[in-house]
């Protein structure tokens, strides 16, 4: 049987949610996706600060989403996290095996279930495999079947603060009863949808350009190497533009229609705009750059240079649209840079898909594919019909009320009625006792009188 899915995003401008059915082959179709606005002191960085609100605005979306449902009801959530807390640890995890043993797929689940965060204040989302070894010698990220006497996983724990995860318990399942079915880190389920095998094997580099933080994935041999959360993102151009001074509502139009971040190109506004542009994107280009800066830094950080990543930048996220950005990210980091889109395969109806807005609560759908799943629908029991009052029925009509058109009158019919019994009752006693006083009468005569 087919099974629904619900997925939520609770981002620092708007909370996305979408609805899908995944069926018994494995296909995920989405049925749905709906989003609501917010206001930006709500939520900043992925960290939900105002838990009423944010409640609010999402039983709006969660409404909506069980408007595409027919008797039925949303009971449960699986919930897209990041932010710039968001980080990866390495760590190493070794198991001593019972003589000569072949790995089984148990005993490497059995392993990583140890894996635990190294402070107090986070809280383990993810356990990412780097490399394995059995006796010491390096088996990639696929050691099972392998014989040996010890296990290792060298490991990148995907780890937040355990604040962010408190507050978003305290809004979806405190304030609406939601249960949270569980986590998905939202860059890395990108990853896994916009990102060839080859990129991973080869070496890339996903950039999620947000609205306040840009987070950076590098995979390398087919496994994740490194996860770090810049805390700047393209709301800081808008920010810096309403200096000019602007509104934060124009400044981000401005941004958007005249905003370009690479200076070695010119845009069709700067030539016939009545607003001066230069000044504007003196700004956004100055902005942009630190990002494009921080973005490179990352690899070294990583321990990798340019060419252990041939296959370049995978840029996604709401940042990416800034005209010249492309082009400015690939100048700085010396690597190619294409754009992430949403692949043909994913299958929306009811909803107009939008491949750049909506690819990343696609991609919280899309990483749910072959796990195992909670229930995130219930159905709703059918409307109980009521019974009819049989005490009260007369002449097999279910009414509690007497049959006829004054309800006092059929009272007083039964008082008559009563009535009567009662005299007639009296007379029979009376000529009883007369006849034990008198002599007998035939019986012909008894009868007559009965």
């Amino acid at each position: 049987m087919s099974r629904s899915i619900v997925a939520i995003e609770i981002g620092s401008s708007k909370i996305k949610g979408a609805i899908g059915e995944l069926d018994p082959s494995g296909s995920l179709l989405i049925r749905g996706i709906e989003e609501v606005h917010q206001q930006p002191n709500f939520v900043s960085y992925g960290h939900v600060h105002n838990v009423r609100e944010v409640a609010n605005e999402l039983k709006r979306v969660i409404n909506a989403l069980s408007g595409r449902l027919t008797s039925a009801s949303i009971t449960g959530v699986y919930v897209a996290v990041g932010g710039r807390s968001l980080m990866s640890t390495p760590a190493l995890l070794e198991e001593r095996l019972p003589g000569v043993t072949e790995v089984t797929p148990e005993i490497v689940e059995r392993l990583l279930g140890r894996a635990r965060t190294t402070t107090p204040d986070r809280d383990l989302l993810d356990v990412r495999p780097v490399e394995y070894k059995i006796d010491g010698k390096a088996q990639g990220t696929n050691p099972i079947g392998i014989l040996g006497n010890e296990l290792s996983a060298h490991v990148n724990l995907v780890t937040i603060r355990s604040q962010i995860i408190r507050n978003l318990q305290m809004a979806i399942t405190d304030k609406l009863g939601l249960a949270i079915n569980g986590f998905v880190v939202r860059p890395l389920a990108v990853s896994d949808l916009v990102m060839t095998d080859e990129e991973r094997r080869l070496g890339a580099m996903l950039v999620d350009f947000g609205a306040e933080t840009t987070t950076v994935a590098i995979y390398k041999k087919g496994s994740l190497q490194y996860l770090a959360t810049i805390p700047l993102g393209s709301r800081h151009i808008t920010r810096d533009l309403t200096a000019l001074p602007y509104t934060e509502e124009r400044a981000e139009e401005i941004k958007i229609t005249m905003g370009n971040a690479w200076p070695g190109k010119t845009s069709a506004e700067e030539t016939i705009s009545e607003v001066d542009t230069s000044e504007i994107n003196n700004y956004v280009r100055m902005r942009a750059g630190e990002i494009a800066a921080n973005v490179a830094a990352q690899a070294g950080f990583a321990g990798m240079t340019v060419k252990d990543l041939p296959c370049g930048i995978i840029l996604v996220g709401g940042g990416a649209n800034l005209r010249g950005f492309v082009e400015l990210l690939g100048s700085e980091t010396g690597l190619p840079v294409r754009r992430g889109t949403t692949p043909p395969s994913v299958r929306v109806v009811g909803a107009k898909l939008n491949p750049a807005q909506d690819l990343d609560i696609v991609a919280v759908m899309n990483s749910l594919v072959g796990e195992p799943l909670k229930e995130c629908v219930k159905e709703n029991e059918p409307e109980r019909q009521p019974e009819p009052d049989v005490k009260n029925s007369h002449n097999n009509v279910p009414s509690s009320e007497p049959v006829g058109e004054d309800s006092d009158d059929w009272s007083d019919d039964e008082d008559e009625t009563d009535e009567k019994a009662k005299k007639d009752n009296w007379l029979k006693q009376v000529f009883k006792t007369f006849k034990k006083s008198v002599a007998p009468l035939d019986e012909t005569d008894d009868e007559e009188f009965n």
